[in-house]
């Protein structure tokens, strides 16, 4: 698939995230299925899969109107329903490419195609990217600090996680307020190091120096705007996060599980943040793993069969979503 100028591999991508999601599942089972697991199987309770479900809806639907919003305050119009299917196939297309550096440029070129102006479009997308990473940093040290504070975790693992978040958050911030207040000096910064690391990659320092001054484009843009514009998706960003944290607990109730909600919920956070930044596609194989150790010892002995059902809730059904809407919109 081509997005602008970007040749995207989605067979390859969608090969390497359902071979290493395939793997893991295999693994998870084959140490956590036994007659027990069965026995527990036959007490599910299904209601709770259905407001699993809805919760899931409604973090698409949060997302979808965020979107919307973000769009509105640049002074132009998409509906819902456009940017909804936005939101679904950056989903998608998130889930096939390392670091989901494939689903912004597909959720731009979807706005674009609806009338939003192409510079516009970035900006929203971006805007939007900013306020999940600041949400999640946020929010993710937050986590860190109360369920360590509960007991909830500790250890070596849990020491080096909130420490390397930590210091993601700082730099970001940093980065951000430079690139706010002196964006000569943090473009003269960023070139000298990458003269440093890639002397001859004329082209990388290039499209990287381009991508300066789109994003200071974008953060003019949002100054001109309404500031209720960032206030109204940035709470609609915690929000979506939020509900998506909502979910774990509801899976667990379901399976008859007895579990601290308030930790569940706070330690998703975290996990979302892990599977944002991971290098795999969709985050597949580190999502898994990284719920199974953090929450092993909330889960009893069905920790195996919860994080599959969680991954097909939280991951799963909005990837299939989102390629169908993928498909639909390069069919027509």
């Amino acid at each position: 698939m081509k997005i602008g100028e970007k040749e995207y591999h989605i067979k390859t991508g969608l090969t390497i995230f359902l071979a290493i999601s395939t793997v893991t599942a295999i693994i998870l089972a084959y140490r956590g299925f036994d007659r027990s697991t069965l026995i527990n199987l036959r007490s599910i309770k299904p209601g709770y899969g259905l407001l699993a479900g809805i919760l899931v809806v409604i973090y698409w639907c949060l997302n979808g109107l965020r979107f919307q919003i973000l769009v509105k305050g640049l002074k132009e119009n998409v509906s819902f329903w456009v940017s909804l299917k936005a939101f679904m196939a950056n989903l998608f297309l998130g889930a096939v490419t390392p670091f989901q550096t494939g689903g912004g440029p597909l959720q731009i070129y979807i706005l674009n195609r609806a009338g939003v102006p192409l510079a516009k479009a970035f900006s929203a997308c971006l805007m939007g990217a900013m306020l999940t990473i600041f949400s999640l940093v946020g929010s993710t040290i937050l986590m860190l600090s109360f369920t360590r504070a509960k007991g909830l975790m500790s250890g070596r693992v849990m020491s080096a996680i909130f420490g390397l978040i930590s210091l993601i958050f700082l730099l970001a911030l940093v980065l951000f307020l430079l690139s706010i207040i002196k964006m000569l000096l943090l473009k003269r910064f960023i070139g000298r190091v990458l003269k440093l690391i890639a002397p001859n990659r004329t082209g990388l320092y290039e499209r990287i120096m381009k991508g300066l001054d789109q994003y200071r484009q974008c953060m003019s843009e949002y100054g001109k705007a309404q500031k209720h514009i960032l206030i109204i998706a940035g709470i609609l960003t915690f929000a979506s996060i939020s509900i998506l944290g909502l979910i774990a607990s509801s899976i667990l109730a379901g399976l008859n599980v007895e579990h601290d909600v308030l930790g569940v919920f706070l330690i998703q956070f975290i996990l979302n943040f892990i599977v944002y930044f991971s290098p795999t596609p969709g985050g597949s194989g580190i999502a898994e793993f990284s719920n199974y150790e953090m929450m092993e010892h909330l889960t009893e002995n069905m920790v195996e069969v919860y994080t599959l059902i969680w991954r097909f809730y939280t991951y799963f059904l909005g990837i299939g979503v989102g390629a169908i809407v993928t498909l639909s919109l390069f069919k027509t």
